[in-house]
């Protein structure tokens, strides 16, 4: 998916009025800006980027940033919307067979053909939690309130619900304080989510969980 450059992709964005807001506000608010060319569009909710990133008007190099800060950088390398770019990719490699008699399958809901694009209902999560701050109870009922959960760990959680692991980590989030840390694993869809732990253990958790060749 690609971040197309025809005025008819962003038309119905809105340019972004000045923001008021702090530039340390909290990522989870979910609040998001656009930098495409010289405009700026937004605030975008969380939802609507995962929507725009769905419709392809948002791509993994598209320059986005917390609405009301100048730390712009590309979709794929913020934490929330990553996961939605490797699942891109892994689309694309799956849907290009090695065996040239493959390519004739057409997915469809015709007999004998397997829809492969169909998903769980519900996947498993695990979460683990840093909490410094004291939500410690408000995340916890959040948690538990997401679907069957079980609590294994004073901090963490095993839990099987809808979603993804980015959504999930907005939802959560948003009960956070700027101390506090999460982390999320979709152990269903192979996919990770994490929040507020730094840019060096960033660096080292996408060195670590690498998804299989």
């Amino acid at each position: 998916m690609t971040m197309q450059n025809s005025a008819d992709q962003i038309d119905d964005m809105a340019p972004e009025a000045q923001a008021d807001a702090p530039e340390d506000r909290v990522l989870a608010d979910g609040h998001w800006s656009l930098k495409h060319g010289d405009e700026i569009y937004g605030p975008y909710t969380f939802e609507a980027m995962e929507t725009y990133i769905a419709e392809g008007r948002v791509a993994g190099h598209s320059v986005i940033a917390p609405s009301g800060t100048e730390d712009w950088t590309e979709a794929k390398d913020v934490a929330m919307f990553a996961g939605f770019f490797d699942e891109e990719k892994s689309k694309v490699t799956a849907s290009t067979p090695s065996h040239p008699q493959d390519r004739r399958t057409v997915y469809g809901p015709k007999k004998g053909q397997v829809d492969r694009r169909k998903r769980p209902d519900t996947s498993n999560f695990l979460i683990i939690t840093d909490i410094k701050s004291r939500h410690g109870a408000t995340l916890e009922q959040s948690i538990m309130s997401l679907g069957a959960a079980l609590k294994v760990a004073n901090n963490a959680w095993v839990v099987n619900c809808t979603g993804t692991a980015p959504g999930l980590l907005n939802q959560l989030s948003k009960v956070l304080s700027s101390q506090d840390g999460l982390f999320i694993a979709d152990a269903t869809r192979d996919r990770t989510a994490w929040y507020n732990f730094g840019p060096e253990t960033d660096a080292k958790i996408r060195r670590v969980w690498r998804r299989p060749v």
